[in-house]
């Protein structure tokens, strides 16, 4: 009977360490399954946090795209109240993680007393302000150049930052040039934020708007054209503390940093080397890397999962149980079949535990595939958010473009018609008063100088045609069709100059060779013939010289005519290329005064300009550019 006691109780204790040992390897295996699952729900939420804070950072660079696109396309003198309605355009409330939005113009100094005025009339009292050595506002001592905040949204919060020039700060200053030469945004680093109640941490996004029809290809060309900036103030606390709050419910903890060239700058959370998960987030000319690290809590939970530590204490407690069990049965008169039954038992109850092991590891497999879809759903939808954001700042630059497209018609639609309107009345003035002149001379039956009279009327009926048909081909520059060929330039210009010469009276002379190329040869010619017309019928002499030269410029030619005539004077330079625009009176030259204005309009058709040199008495040179490759398009 001890022999069978001590049998029994050595193939219990076997048994029960085999339970163990089996209890334990799967649960190994199940701790290990259940720990890389959750490092991938953990990376995920990470992932959703970082996506947040981007959406949001592109939602504010798109309300700062649009206040810059709305300055570049208005004209000066936005008040305070046509900016707060576009601010209710945008809906800026909405976002609480911006402090404010600003209008930042440049102002000269010989600007700054009419610009004070004008402030003045809206805020009593208003002077440009900056900070001394111990941070106090005082009035901006005198300079070349203030860049004061003018107009911002929630004034009534921001009352302190009215005034206060942005380029008396140096770090200020820095992004503010640097936004001015790159015609980019640019991001400063951490500041801190001018507010009526304490200071806060934040950033400044500046933009920069120049004026409207200025170059702005190279940076002098953009110091010259900028106009002044719109600014974006980013609450960086606010801004995080929104996406702090999903983060805690899932025991993440965050951190942002500025990571710079030459340092780190701490913007929010705690300075930490560790961390779980990096992501960089973009903004303008600076680096943001946001730190995902987990709480204690969440790092014990993961490195041992409370659902292991159940299925190791039952199966302990089952082997435990179920050597004592055998033991029991061995001790039993039935102790052969008994223990056979009791294995069978046992191998029947393992092979039930691997196989609901197998089915939880595969329902957890299933749902980080699905988790897995979902994410990558995410990831294409932002995808396609990002493009219909590009295709918006496209549709808005579209626009842009067609509004000064329209402001440039309308323009040139308000010259055209009261130019128009005031010399086609001139002759039919004349026409008018020599018709009565006519009249009274029947009348009073003095007929000697009615021929007179009729000649001069012709001479105004004859004015009066050519102003009309100079006008039909005015307004017809933009809407002729015409056909690309090849021409000569050189043999061109021989042919027109003995088309409009008179005989014998003036000489050309062609400096070096002229381009063949191909182009849209009636414009091209009718510009070359109204120069050369130009230049003789204003010429004071019977007798002129003519020269025509050509340069290369890249993707232009630039042809020059000069001549030897009484020349121009520089006040009156920018006239002659207005219509109906002549220097002497309308009976003693020949012409409507449309010849240099119909030049303008077709060169500048073709993306060329025209300009001229000259000096009073020492004749004169038109230039104008032509492209070298124009398109049927």
């Amino acid at each position: 009977m001890k022999k069978i006691s001590i049998k029994s109780l050595a193939v219990s204790v076997v048994i029960s360490v085999f339970g163990i040992l089996s209890t334990y390897s799967v649960s190994l295996k199940v701790a290990s399954q259940l720990k890389s699952e959750s490092a991938l729900k953990i990376e995920n939420t990470a992932k959703q946090v970082s996506y947040y804070l981007q959406d949001s950072i592109d939602k504010s660079l798109n309300d700062l795209r649009g206040l810059q696109a709305f300055y570049s396309v208005g004209k000066g003198g936005i008040s305070q109240l046509e900016f707060n309605r576009y601010m209710e355009i945008l809906d800026i409330k909405s976002r609480n993680y911006i402090q404010a939005l600003s209008w930042v113009p440049l102002i000269k100094s010989e600007q700054k007393s009419e610009y004070l005025a004008r402030l003045r009339a809206e805020y009593p009292g208003f002077n440009i302000v900056q900070r001394d050595e111990n941070g106090q506002l005082i009035v901006s001592p005198d300079k070349d150049e203030y860049t004061p905040v003018t107009y911002f949204s929630s004034i009534q919060s921001n009352k302190k930052a009215l005034g206060y020039d942005l380029s008396s700060n140096e770090v200020r200053r820095n992004s503010l040039e640097f936004a001015r030469n790159s015609g980019m945004m640019s991001t400063t680093g951490k500041i801190n934020l001018v507010r009526e109640a304490g200071s806060l941490i934040g950033a400044l996004i500046i933009a920069p708007v120049y004026n409207k029809g200025l170059a702005t290809d190279t940076i002098e060309q953009r110091i010259s054209a900028l106009r002044g900036y719109v600014t974006g103030v980013f609450k960086i606390d606010v801004l995080m503390e929104s996406a702090k709050k999903y983060a805690d419910i899932k025991g993440l903890e965050l951190t942002l940093l500025d990571v710079d060239v030459n340092h780190v700058d701490l913007l929010y959370g705690m300075d930490t080397t560790s961390h779980f998960f990096s992501y960089d987030l973009k903004v303008p000319e600076r680096q943001w890397q946001l730190h995902v690290s987990l709480n204690q809590q969440l790092i014990e939970s993961l490195e041992s999962p409370p659902v292991i530590k159940w299925v190791l204490a039952g199966g302990i407690t089952i082997s435990l149980l179920l050597g004592i069990a055998i033991y029991a049965l061995l001790v039993s008169i039935e102790r052969a079949r008994s223990i056979t039954l009791l294995s069978e038992e046992l191998k029947s109850q393992n092979s039930s535990l691997e196989k609901k092991v197998t089915q939880r590891t595969q329902s957890l497999a299933d749902k980080n595939s699905q988790l897995k879809e979902n994410v990558d759903i995410l990831e294409k939808q932002r995808v396609l958010l990002s493009r219909l954001m590009k295709e918006a700042e496209q549709a808005k630059l579209n626009a842009q473009t067609y509004a000064e497209e329209l402001a440039r018609s309308n323009k040139e639609l308000d010259e055209f018609a009261y130019v128009a309107s005031h010399d086609l009345k001139a002759p039919l003035r004349g026409i008018d008063q020599l018709a009565t002149w006519v009249i009274e001379d029947i009348e009073e039956g003095n007929l000697e100088e009615i021929p007179d009279h009729l000649k001069m009327m012709r001479n105004r009926i004859g004015r009066l045609e050519s102003l009309l048909n100079d006008l039909l081909e005015y307004s017809q520059v933009n809407h002729r069709s015409d056909s690309i060929s090849e021409i000569d330039s050189n043999v061109l210009v021989n042919e027109l100059f003995v088309l409009v010469s008179p005989l014998n009276s003036f000489s050309l002379n062609i400096e070096g060779e002229l381009p063949i190329f191909s182009t849209f040869r009636a414009p091209f010619e009718q510009v070359i013939r109204n120069l050369l017309n130009n230049a003789i019928k204003h010429h004071h002499k019977e007798l002129g010289s003519i020269s025509v030269n050509c340069a290369d410029e890249g993707d232009f030619y630039q042809f020059s005519v000069t001549d030897d005539g009484p020349g121009i004077s520089v006040k009156y330079q920018e006239e002659i290329f207005k219509m109906f625009k002549t220097l002497k009176p309308r009976d003693e030259t020949e012409g409507s005064g449309m010849g240099l204005a119909l030049i303008k309009k077709i060169v500048e058709h073709y993306n060329g300009r025209v300009e001229i040199e000259s000096s009073e008495g020492e004749g004169c040179t038109f230039y104008f550019t032509w492209p070298k490759n124009v398109s049927d398009k």
